[in-house]
């Protein structure tokens, strides 16, 4: 059974178009880079999405492991003349 078309905008919103554009684009890549290369992509998408992850993560345990309740200064009394 074949797809059927999608029906367009009857208004032509600029919403619409730019969808229209970029499925259009997508379907343009799909067709010119083969499978197996869009697989490693992807996979290689995910995995640095994970290592930002844990640099983020440890950034936060760095940052909650430093502050120490008694470190800050004591208050000081000045004279204003």
């Amino acid at each position: 059974m074949a797809k059927k078309e999608k029906e367009m905008c009857p208004h032509r919103c600029p919403l619409c178009a730019l969808y229209e554009a970029q499925e259009g684009f997508q379907r343009g890549v799909r067709e010119c880079i083969p499978q197996e290369v869009s697989v490693h992509i992807n996979q290689a998408g995910r995995e640095l999405l994970l290592a930002v992850q844990a640099l983020c993560d440890r950034g936060c345990w760095a940052a909650a492991s430093e502050s120490k309740p008694g470190s800050r200064r004591k208050a000081q009394r000045v004279t204003v003349e």
